[in-house]
């Protein structure tokens, strides 16, 4: 059984049952229970930062609380956030195809975005306080 999820961990338990030649209940009594599997969904994640991509936000964040720190409510009020997003055409992967068999002390995977078609618009958000 061990040996069937190696090759495929996103296999069903009707997959597994059908590559070994037990039934259903049996195959998922077997994972659940005796290997102590579970099936966890990937998160999703909007990008994968690099360490520099993430220092340079801690520093804006920084520079950011130090001039509230000093100004106050006023700082606020003069912020206005645009925020400008191109919206692309493009056919996720269902919650239910992302399934894998973990064991219960495993971390959650990472699923990121897959390519996306070239039919696009592009979206402009702004705001104040």
């Amino acid at each position: 059984m061990a040996d069937c999820l190696a090759g495929d961990r996103r296999a069903t338990c009707k997959e597994v049952s059908q590559a070994i030649g037990i039934s259903q209940t049996s195959a998922f009594r077997i994972l659940t229970k005796d290997l102590q599997k579970r099936k966890i969904c990937a998160r999703w994640v909007p990008h994968c930062l690099t360490a520099d991509q993430k220092q340079k936000h801690l520093e804006t964040a920084t520079l950011l609380k130090q001039r509230f720190n000093i100004e106050g409510q006023a700082f606020l009020y003069r912020i206005v956030a645009i925020d400008e997003t191109w919206i692309k055409d493009f056919e996720p992967e269902l919650k239910s195809q992302s399934n894998d068999w973990r064991i219960p002390t495993s971390p959650r995977p990472k699923k990121f975005r897959r390519g996306q078609s070239k039919v696009k618009q592009m979206m402009l958000f702004a705001y104040d306080h």
